[in-house]
């Protein structure tokens, strides 16, 4: 494949629900520009860019894939994006690079306006990118494009536009009516062909074709004047007119066909050449001295380039898939990355799918794959030495789901770090941590999809397996009364023996106080070189728990009496006597449990907040407020910790996917007495079996 400049290059990121025909569509497009010979199949497992052993196996599309594509001398670069939310991080990368988001969807659907639609749509925004539609599936026997239209007007205002509409559907779907050349399109032996549009749909053509113009007319004020004097637009200013409005959101073109049957794909691919953005369209954000800045796509510049994704290929290594923003890049090249580390380009390749091809060079506005970079991953700039700015990243979305996990052998726990930080590294949007108050290593990520896949990637690639289980709830234990008394550890049992006794009171401290220890001792009835020891045994304890298992907090303890041996004290004697001593006062210190409290947002459309509502309260939480906000309604409640867990799931049943949350750590508040009950009694429960095993 030759080198492309940037005027000539369409970066396009394939967005949508899942099982709306997105690879499909992106193969068919492959096939239209002689990239593949036979259309590929999912079932078969045969198409470009779901080609890992899990897409073929699972038949949907886990990550995104590059497919490069040339079609009348232009550049296609496509991000065939997974349709499932669960890999929402891949589309955040592909809308990051792409200069266009093509949300696709099915004209089949029943589910009205869908969430994959809704996540497509928000995530152009967010990256300000403009958004265009293809409906697909138009040959479906119950296709209802009218149907999907009107929802997509409902949901997303006016400025949703048709450019096109089909012709039939099922056995009886002629064609696609394109109104900008006012032309029906057919297939014919493979073939696009032109035709006049039918006399039955004639007038329908005329005033669609007369709401598009009247639409872009109306996202400026010369257009706007131009319209009323002559009713029209000449060509140059529809067309000026049209760009203007597609870069700054105003429009989003509908276009529509079956990509299965190949029909309105060759009009589709025209349009990405004559009405698309090239990267040069839109200024590139970057970062220098910790200020924004504006980057113009530009080759004449110093190189820099943008890192949106890392894949680990098979007999390859760490595969870095990059755009260049500016100048140009070859192989055999010294750059460096954000962190200030050097890196050494190899071989520049251009990926279609699994496929890649080696090219001398890559210019600005473009996208290429390297291998082995040493340092460099996911969300990293690369950057010629003389730039001093790198590229802004972009935030990846919160964990959803957590889940503990432990591994089946103990061998593989000396492997399992590095085997969780390969995967996060190729994903960043799962991720994992070690957490030693709990003792469990927690992996978080999107959905239980996205947990599972990574699972078994840890399996067949790492060869690590491991059981899954409901990650520990950090409780907090205290006391609401003051206690006093002592305790004796003495043991004889033949030669020297131990002895230790301590006299304690404990006292509650106010929330957030912490722990104090206190050394009252007078008189030496313990001697100095004893204190340590019994002060380490409370510690010891107050990290242990005593009645949950969990960490000891706000209490003071006191030291101020005691009784030694000369001959059997020892430091190991005081400080299982302060242990024992600390854990009977703290059972008659009338203790209390503390659970964390979380904030928890959840943003859905107004049908579903009852529902939610209604479940939260299920959830002992407490509704604090409900605002609108961007046509949803946003809930705010505070909800113990304990009750969240797959609340990802929970939700998405409640609001057919639709909802989405955030949740994080406000604060500790006392556990009712029913659920302190069951949390005590299941803690001495596991320490009975502990103990007979």
């Amino acid at each position: 494949m030759k080198a492309y400049h940037a005027s000539d290059i369409r970066n396009i990121a394939i967005v949508g629900h899942n099982s709306v025909g997105k690879t499909i569509l992106a193969e068919s497009l492959a096939h239209l520009t002689g990239a593949t010979t036979r259309l590929g199949s999912i079932d078969e497992g045969t198409t470009l860019s779901d080609y890992s052993q899990n897409e073929i196996d699972k038949k949907y599309s886990i990550r995104s894939s590059v497919v490069a594509l040339e079609y009348k001398d232009k550049k296609f670069n496509l991000i065939d994006c997974p349709g499932y939310a669960d890999f929402i991080g891949e589309t955040y990368a592909a809308a990051k690079i792409a200069d266009t988001v093509l949300i696709t969807l099915s004209a089949a659907s029943t589910q009205g306006t869908e969430v994959g639609t809704e996540n497509g749509v928000e995530i152009a925004k967010k990256f300000n990118k403009p958004a265009a539609f293809f409906i697909n599936k138009c040959d479906y026997e119950n296709a209802d494009y009218n149907k999907v239209i009107a929802n997509l007007k409902t949901a997303f205002s006016g400025a949703v536009t048709e450019f096109q509409f089909p012709v039939g559907k099922g056995e009886n779907f002629k064609g696609i009516v394109d109104v900008l050349d006012m032309k029906m399109y057919v297939n014919e032996d493979g073939k696009s062909v032109a035709q006049d549009i039918p006399a039955d749909v004639k007038d329908k053509a005329e005033e669609i074709r007369s709401t598009l113009v009247e639409n872009i007319a109306s996202t400026d004020e010369g257009l706007m004047e131009k319209f009323f004097e002559e009713e029209n637009l000449s060509p140059e200013d529809f067309n000026a007119g049209f760009k203007k409005a597609f870069k700054e959101g105003l429009i989003n073109p509908v276009f529509c066909g079956s990509a299965i049957k190949s029909v309105g794909i060759e009009t589709l691919a025209d349009k990405f050449v004559d009405i698309f953005l090239a990267p040069t369209a839109n200024p590139v954000i970057g970062i220098s001295n910790d200020e924004k800045i504006d980057i113009t796509v530009d080759e004449s510049k110093p190189f820099s380039a943008f890192i949106f994704k890392t894949v680990a290929e098979a007999h390859v290594g760490d595969m870095a898939y990059f755009k260049v923003v500016t100048g140009k890049l070859a192989g055999a090249t010294d750059v460096k990355n954000n962190d200030g580390n050097s890196e050494r380009i190899g071989q520049v390749s251009i990926a279609t799918g699994k496929n890649r091809s080696e090219v001398s060079e890559i210019f600005a506005g473009d996208i290429g794959a390297v291998v082995k970079l040493k340092t460099s991953k996911t969300n990293h700039s690369l950057f010629d030495k003389s730039v001093n700015y790198h590229i802004e990243s972009f935030i990846l979305p919160n964990a959803l789901i957590w889940e503990a996990v432990k591994t089946r052998d103990k061998k593989d726990d000396a492997k399992i770090g590095q085997a969780l930080t390969a995967i996060s590294n190729e994903d960043p949007t799962f991720g994992y941590e070690i957490n030693p108050e709990l003792h469990q290593t927690i992996i978080h990520g999107q959905g239980v999809k996205h947990i599972d896949t990574n699972i078994e990637k840890l399996k067949t690639k790492f060869g690590i397996e491991i059981d899954v289980m409901e990650p520990k709830i950090p409780y907090r234990e205290t006391i609401t009364a003051s206690s006093e008394g002592s305790y004796k550890h003495k043991k004889q049992s033949g030669g020297k023996g131990q002895f230790g006794e301590v006299h304690m009171r404990l006292r509650p401290r106010k929330r957030g106080e912490g722990f104090n220890f206190i050394n009252a001792i007078t008189g030496g009835s313990i001697p100095a070189r004893f204190i340590p020891a019994v002060e380490k045994g409370v510690n010891e304890t107050l990290v242990l728990g005593v009645i949950s298992g969990s960490q000891v907090v706000d209490i003071e303890c006191e030291l101020h009496f005691g009784k030694f041996h000369d001959v059997d004290s020892s430091e190991m004697a005081f400080k299982i006597a302060s242990r024992m001593c600390f854990k009977d006062l703290f059972k008659q210190a009338k203790p209390s449990l503390l659970e964390p409290i979380n904030v928890l947002v959840v943003t859905c459309p107004e049908d579903y907040t009852g529902d939610i509502m209604g479940d939260i309260s299920t959830k002992r939480g407490r509704p604090e407020g409900m605002e609108a906000k961007a046509g949803k309604q946003v809930i705010t409640a505070k909800v113990p910790l304990s009750e969240l867990y797959r609340y990802s799931t929970t939700l998405k049943t409640m609001t057919q996917g639709k909802g989405s949350f955030e949740t994080k750590f406000s604060h500790y508040e006392v556990v009712p007495h029913d659920v302190h009950k069951k949390i005590v009694d299941k803690y001495e429960a596991s320490r009975g079996q502990e103990e007979e095993e």
